[in-house]
């Protein structure tokens, strides 16, 4: 369970909450914040590709994602990313050791990233090979004939000739769309929807794979009984399962599932997304400041935040935090390969699960091959 751990062992001594991201890098690497070094190790995948464990997450939250969900507006923690901000974000992840960059059509931020990319090559601090680039096909592409558009449209706001991992965001299709309108058409106030069996639109990603666009292919928000049936018909299993996953919603099922089959969990809203338009109105429970994690983090001298990455990482999953526009969040949450969590610890963690889904997909609510409605699809 912690072998990946071992490989990251004496990387860094433990550090105050509060990182100076230029002293920890000198720190970290012994010379310039330039070195082409990364202190996060790999989880190999199925396929023998290596993915690094903690990835820079960059969905910007803005308050046209509220739509997601039918709960209207809570309050934020701090103030949300816009797009044009994640050049200089994503380059700074660069220069802080993240190898792994999440991103996705949906967030609108795949052209900032791809520049930021760009520009990190060209002052040679990164090779295109040393970055692990994830994005997703949106809904509306879901039609195997408008797949291959969905990745080409994608690589060229990225700027790139292949992803690392082309994920499919979820296995509710949309009606396809003009001028790069993320959302489905509305009916009497409802979105429509497209009965486009996921399994067609896995079969048009693998080919994908074939053509050289993307390295690995994979899904997110699935349930187990959905993968379960893209396993039967797909002629290249999944490497990667990216879902909700924190120790308010351990999803120990799926998650066993997975493991079982090899295929890696990447986790996101490790930290029980604070930053989400609608925190607060779905449920009051508050991870970052549940008792249980602040004691295991006195007991690390460890942030609450860095106890909550640990967690995944432990048990073998990969994780995206998004560290917002804070630099101090950027070097904290990448400073966690020091120390490993001892068995009681993630058994406490793990009774802390409520079944707490923070992503409901609320707005999508009546599609028929939702995930978190339907038991069977």
């Amino acid at each position: 369970m912690y072998k990946i751990n071992f490989l990251a062992k004496s990387i860094i001594k433990p550090l105050n909450i509060t990182i100076d991201v230029n002293s920890y890098l000198a720190c970290r690497r012994g010379s310039s914040a330039q070195a082409e070094i990364s202190p996060v190790p790999c989880i190999t995948l199925n396929n023998g590709c290596k993915m690094p464990a903690l990835g820079l997450g960059t969905w910007g939250a803005n308050d046209d994602f509220v739509n997601l969900e039918k709960v209207g507006k809570g309050k934020r923690k701090s103030a949300p990313v816009e797009p044009d901000e994640w050049v200089d974000i994503t380059k700074r992840a660069i220069d802080c050791g993240y190898r792994h960059i999440d991103t996705a059509f949906l967030y609108r931020n795949e052209k900032q990233i791809g520049q930021a990319i760009k520009e990190k090559i060209k002052e040679k601090v990164i090779k295109r090979e040393d970055i692990f680039i994830v994005t997703k096909l949106w809904n509306t592409f879901h039609d195997p004939e408008n797949v291959i558009a969905g990745c080409k449209k994608s690589l060229k706001n990225l700027c790139l000739d292949y992803v690392d991992m082309y994920l499919m965001h979820s296995p509710m299709g949309a009606p396809a769309q003009k001028d790069d309108n993320i959302y489905a058409p509305t009916k009497n106030g409802k979105p429509l929807f497209t009965d486009t069996d996921y399994v067609c639109t896995w079969r048009a990603m693998e080919e994908l794979v074939k053509k050289g666009l993307c390295k690995n292919i994979g899904i997110c928000n699935f349930n187990i009984n959905q993968l379960e049936r893209l396993l039967k018909y797909a002629k290249i299993p999944p490497q990667n399962l990216q879902m909700e996953h924190h120790p308010y919603l351990t999803q120990k099922e799926l998650t066993g599932f997975c493991r079982a089959l090899k295929i890696i969990i990447t986790c996101y809203a490790p930290l029980g997304s604070p930053n989400r338009p609608w925190a607060g109105k779905d449920s009051a429970k508050i991870l970052l400041k549940d008792p249980q994690v602040a004691k295991i983090a006195k007991k690390y001298e460890k942030s609450p935040a860095q106890i909550l990455l640990k967690y995944p990482i432990d048990l073998g999953h990969a994780t995206i935090p998004n560290p917002g526009k804070g630099k101090e969040h950027m070097a904290e949450n990448i400073c966690i390969f020091d120390f490993c969590l001892a068995p009681e610890d993630i058994e406490v963690l793990d009774a802390l699960n409520a079944n707490v889904r923070y992503f409901k997909f609320t707005g999508s609510s009546g599609h028929p091959h939702h995930p978190f409605e339907t038991p069977k699809s």
